[in-house]
């Protein structure tokens, strides 16, 4: 079960991830840029960029990582290392699954905190020479723009990417924020005006409540209410969820990348081993919540809906393993 587990991740990152691999790059040379602390906000909620990428600026205009903002607008990136070129294109349907569990984890990221925005600093880029073709459309770079490459990711400029894929991406220079809306979240929105906002306010709202409510009613006597204990254990989870995730992706690019048998196996130990600590996480947060439960004498129901959540969560990533294996 635990290689499967782990094995999971495989597929996922090998359907999403593309790794693009920085040696197939035609570079020229590098070049010094600064890196921005930016939000990403797509489809109306905000999604950490992952660990290693970031965005830039290089004569004036803001370079993003071209393979997550595809993801972000659901679209699918394939690297062909013949040609040098990048095809960015509507996913099939097992891609389309995969990328809404990326979104998943990129959201739950951004909430939880758990992959901060690097703090600004100047990196080294490498300029590169690869083609563009977006839905079958090759598109040239506009006079003066360049392609740079980093650690195996291609970074573009805002704008083209906005030209090219047909949406507008906008970058907020006072916010920092690059934002987008997929032609899937434009039409659902078209189809039920107000629908995704009614939902996200209702959260706020519930989590507001609980919050308030705790203060209030026993802020002088210094006991935690249930539903502030709740809280910290949905908390707690949430970003126990994020960080696992993120090592697991972290391995399984490693692991996709990775040729010595060897390697591959150590590669796979050190996913059942992390996956081993996730479980040990979960399992203390889990006793700790149903241990200030008990003390204070509120009920205790809640820990099986955490364990049967927990239990969905394995069994909808081996279900995702089987259909795409």
């Amino acid at each position: 079960m635990k290689r499967l587990k782990i094995m999971l991740t495989m597929a996922m990152v090998a359907l999403m991830a593309v790794a693009l691999p920085f040696s197939a790059f035609a570079a020229a040379s590098t070049t010094t840029v600064s890196t921005l602390q930016v939000k990403m906000k797509f489809d109306g909620q905000e999604l950490a960029l992952p660990a290693g990428q970031t965005a830039f600026t290089y004569e004036q205009r803001v370079y993003i990582p071209i393979r997550f903002v595809s993801y972000a607008l659901q679209k699918s990136v394939v690297w062909d290392a013949k040609t040098s070129t990048v095809r960015v294109s509507e996913p099939t349907s097992s891609e389309a699954v995969v990328l809404k569990e990326y979104l998943m984890n990129a959201a739950a990221a951004a909430k939880s905190g758990s992959s901060p925005a690097a703090s600004a600093a100047t990196v080294k880029v490498t300029f590169t020479n690869a083609k563009f073709v977006f839905d079958g459309k090759e598109k040239q770079l506009p006079a003066g723009q360049k392609v740079f490459a980093k650690d195996g990711t291609i970074y573009v400029p805002v704008r083209f990417m906005s030209e090219s894929v047909g949406t507008a991406i906008n970058w907020d220079a006072k916010t920092k924020t690059v934002s987008g809306e997929s032609k899937a979240y434009r039409e659902a929105q078209q189809g039920s005006s107000g629908g995704s906002g009614s939902g996200s306010n209702g959260g706020n709202a519930g989590s507001g409540a609980g919050s308030t409510g705790g203060g209030a009613s026993e802020g002088n006597t210094g006991k935690q209410t249930q539903e502030e204990i709740e809280a910290q254990a949905y908390a707690s989870l949430s970003k126990l969820k994020a960080s696992c995730q993120a090592t697991a992706m972290n391995l399984g690019l490693q692991y996709l990348s990775e040729s010595d048998p060897d390697k591959k196996a150590a590669l796979i130990a050190q996913g059942q081993a992390a996956l081993a600590s996730c479980t040990a996480q979960f399992e203390s947060i889990i006793s700790n919540t149903e241990a200030k439960l008990k003390a204070n004498g509120y009920s205790t129901d809640v820990i099986q809906t955490y364990r049967d959540e927990f239990e969905a969560e394995l069994k909808r990533y081996r279900e995702m393993a089987e259909s795409l294996t």
